[in-house]
Protein backbone atom coordinates (compact mmCIF):
# COMPACT_ATOMS: atom_id res chain seq x y z
CA UNK A 1 0.00 0.00 0.00
CA UNK A 2 1.39 3.21 -0.97
CA UNK A 3 1.95 5.79 1.99
CA UNK A 4 -0.42 8.41 0.81
CA UNK A 5 -3.06 5.67 0.21
CA UNK A 6 -2.75 5.26 4.21
CA UNK A 7 -2.56 8.29 5.16
CA UNK A 8 -5.69 9.10 3.54
CA UNK A 9 -7.30 6.07 4.52
CA UNK A 10 -6.55 7.16 8.26
CA UNK A 11 -8.17 10.19 8.32
CA UNK A 12 -11.54 7.94 7.71
CA UNK A 13 -11.34 7.13 11.45
CA UNK A 14 -9.04 7.97 13.34
CA UNK A 15 -9.97 11.44 14.45
CA UNK A 16 -12.99 9.57 16.45
CA UNK A 17 -10.47 6.93 18.22
CA UNK A 18 -7.86 9.08 19.17
CA UNK A 19 -8.08 12.36 21.13
CA UNK A 20 -5.15 12.34 22.78
CA UNK A 21 -2.46 14.70 21.28
CA UNK A 22 -0.09 12.49 20.01
CA UNK A 23 3.30 12.85 18.73
CA UNK A 24 4.47 12.77 15.19
CA UNK A 25 6.37 9.51 13.51
CA UNK A 26 8.39 8.35 10.87
CA UNK A 27 7.19 4.87 9.59
CA UNK A 28 9.14 2.09 8.07
CA UNK A 29 8.33 1.47 4.46
CA UNK A 30 7.11 -1.38 5.62
CA UNK A 31 4.82 0.10 8.53
CA UNK A 32 6.18 -2.34 10.85
CA UNK A 33 8.71 -0.41 12.80
CA UNK A 34 8.08 3.26 14.43
CA UNK A 35 9.97 6.16 15.48
CA UNK A 36 9.40 9.00 17.77
CA UNK A 37 10.92 11.46 20.11
CA UNK A 38 9.40 11.77 23.91
CA UNK A 39 9.76 15.77 24.74
CA UNK A 40 10.11 17.74 27.97
CA UNK A 41 12.22 20.55 28.71
CA UNK A 42 14.14 18.20 30.73
CA UNK A 43 15.02 15.98 28.14
CA UNK A 44 14.02 14.28 24.77
CA UNK A 45 13.67 9.96 25.28
CA UNK A 46 13.98 8.29 21.88
CA UNK A 47 10.99 5.93 21.91
CA UNK A 48 10.21 3.24 19.18
CA UNK A 49 7.10 1.20 18.04
CA UNK A 50 7.12 -2.66 16.51
CA UNK A 51 5.16 -5.05 15.10
CA UNK A 52 6.37 -8.01 14.73
CA UNK A 53 4.96 -11.22 13.14
CA UNK A 54 4.11 -14.11 15.58
CA UNK A 55 1.57 -16.18 13.95
CA UNK A 56 0.03 -16.39 10.02
CA UNK A 57 -1.78 -13.49 10.73
CA UNK A 58 -0.65 -12.00 13.47
CA UNK A 59 1.31 -9.34 15.34
CA UNK A 60 3.12 -8.58 18.76
CA UNK A 61 3.17 -4.84 19.31
CA UNK A 62 6.56 -3.90 21.13
CA UNK A 63 7.28 -0.45 22.20
CA UNK A 64 9.52 1.57 24.62
CA UNK A 65 12.80 3.93 25.00
CA UNK A 66 15.20 2.86 22.00
CA UNK A 67 18.90 2.17 24.14
CA UNK A 68 22.19 2.69 22.64
CA UNK A 69 22.05 0.13 20.39
CA UNK A 70 18.40 1.04 19.15
CA UNK A 71 16.97 -2.28 20.74
CA UNK A 72 13.53 -0.97 22.09
CA UNK A 73 13.65 -1.23 25.83
CA UNK A 74 9.82 -2.08 27.41
CA UNK A 75 11.22 -2.41 30.78
CA UNK A 76 11.89 0.78 31.54
CA UNK A 77 10.08 3.75 33.33
CA UNK A 78 11.30 7.15 31.87
CA UNK A 79 8.92 9.67 33.60
CA UNK A 80 9.28 11.95 30.81
CA UNK A 81 5.40 13.50 32.07
CA UNK A 82 4.18 12.77 28.83
CA UNK A 83 2.28 9.22 29.26
CA UNK A 84 -0.75 10.04 27.67
CA UNK A 85 0.63 11.76 24.70
CA UNK A 86 3.06 8.96 24.32
CA UNK A 87 0.38 5.86 24.65
CA UNK A 88 -1.28 8.29 22.23
CA UNK A 89 1.43 7.79 19.90
CA UNK A 90 1.63 4.14 20.07
CA UNK A 91 -2.29 4.22 19.38
CA UNK A 92 -1.72 6.18 16.28
CA UNK A 93 0.92 3.79 14.79
CA UNK A 94 -1.25 1.16 15.68
CA UNK A 95 -3.65 2.85 13.10
CA UNK A 96 -1.23 3.37 10.65
CA UNK A 97 -0.42 -0.40 10.84
CA UNK A 98 -3.86 -1.67 10.48
CA UNK A 99 -4.25 0.72 7.62
CA UNK A 100 -1.69 -0.92 5.67
CA UNK A 101 -2.27 -4.39 7.48
CA UNK A 102 -5.94 -4.50 7.63
CA UNK A 103 -6.83 -8.22 7.51
CA UNK A 104 -3.87 -8.79 10.23
CA UNK A 105 -4.43 -8.79 14.08
CA UNK A 106 -2.02 -7.33 17.19
CA UNK A 107 -1.26 -9.06 20.48
CA UNK A 108 0.15 -6.58 23.06
CA UNK A 109 0.51 -7.15 26.78
CA UNK A 110 2.26 -5.63 29.65
CA UNK A 111 6.11 -6.15 30.63
CA UNK A 112 4.52 -5.63 34.15
CA UNK A 113 1.54 -6.26 36.15
CA UNK A 114 1.34 -2.65 36.59
CA UNK A 115 1.47 -1.93 33.05
CA UNK A 116 -1.12 -4.49 32.00
CA UNK A 117 -3.83 -2.89 34.36
CA UNK A 118 -2.79 0.60 32.76
CA UNK A 119 -3.22 -0.56 29.40
CA UNK A 120 -6.43 -2.85 30.26
CA UNK A 121 -7.88 0.82 31.73
CA UNK A 122 -7.19 2.74 28.51
CA UNK A 123 -9.04 -0.08 26.72
CA UNK A 124 -11.92 0.16 28.94
CA UNK A 125 -12.16 4.08 29.03
CA UNK A 126 -11.47 4.43 25.43
CA UNK A 127 -13.41 1.18 24.54
CA UNK A 128 -16.80 2.91 23.59
CA UNK A 129 -14.63 4.91 20.96
CA UNK A 130 -13.05 2.23 19.60
CA UNK A 131 -16.14 -0.54 19.04
CA UNK A 132 -16.94 0.91 15.98
CA UNK A 133 -13.54 0.11 14.11
CA UNK A 134 -11.87 -2.69 16.55
CA UNK A 135 -12.54 -5.93 18.06
CA UNK A 136 -10.52 -6.26 21.04
CA UNK A 137 -10.21 -9.48 22.62
CA UNK A 138 -8.46 -9.96 26.11
CA UNK A 139 -6.82 -13.17 26.84
CA UNK A 140 -7.89 -15.47 30.10
CA UNK A 141 -6.17 -18.72 30.61
CA UNK A 142 -4.79 -18.85 27.28
CA UNK A 143 -8.08 -18.08 25.28
CA UNK A 144 -9.52 -15.24 24.27
CA UNK A 145 -12.74 -13.69 25.27
CA UNK A 146 -14.55 -10.66 24.03
CA UNK A 147 -12.89 -7.64 26.42
CA UNK A 148 -15.33 -7.18 29.07
CA UNK A 149 -14.16 -4.01 31.40
CA UNK A 150 -13.28 -4.53 35.10
CA UNK A 151 -12.14 -8.40 34.16
CA UNK A 152 -8.29 -8.66 34.51
CA UNK A 153 -6.92 -10.10 31.55
CA UNK A 154 -3.03 -11.81 30.72
CA UNK A 155 -3.04 -9.88 27.28
CA UNK A 156 -5.03 -8.64 24.41
CA UNK A 157 -5.69 -9.49 21.02
CA UNK A 158 -7.14 -6.09 18.29
CA UNK A 159 -8.50 -6.54 15.05
CA UNK A 160 -9.96 -3.99 12.77
CA UNK A 161 -13.67 -4.70 11.59
CA UNK A 162 -14.26 -4.86 8.19
CA UNK A 163 -15.55 -1.35 6.89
Amino acid sequence: MERSTVKANLYSFNTHTVKEKFYPFRASEDYLFYYFESRSEERTIHKAVQFEKIGADIYNLAFGDLDENREINDFCVSNNQDMNKVLATVVRTALTFFEAYPDRRVYFTGSSKARLRLYSAILAREFENWKPVFEVLGIQNGNPVPFEQGVNYESFIINRKSI
